[in-house]
């Protein structure tokens, strides 16, 4: 019974008629979903413009947390603070 009820189910996307995949959209717009293009986001995105992945800390991803708070920055403050 439950799956004659996920088949004759479509997309919850605005006029699309596909079959359901999960989270009630068909293929196609549930990978957008997945990126963050459809909709609400999967996720928080990072503080950095144009950058789309989750934040790990201070609303940075672990990429840009990386390159703003680093070793190579703590050396640069620890050393002019001595």
């Amino acid at each position: 019974m439950a799956e004659t009820e996920s088949a004759a189910a479509t997309c919850k996307a605005a006029s699309c008629d596909k079959s359901i995949r999960a989270k009630g959209y068909c293929d196609r717009h549930y990978r957008a979903w997945r990126k963050g293009k459809l909709g609400k986001p999967r996720h928080p995105s990072c503080n950095e413009a144009g950058c789309g992945k989750a934040p790990l800390r201070r609303g940075l991803c672990a990429d840009h947390f990386a390159k703003s708070y680093g070793k190579s920055k703590a050396a640069e403050g620890g050393a002019a603070a001595s």
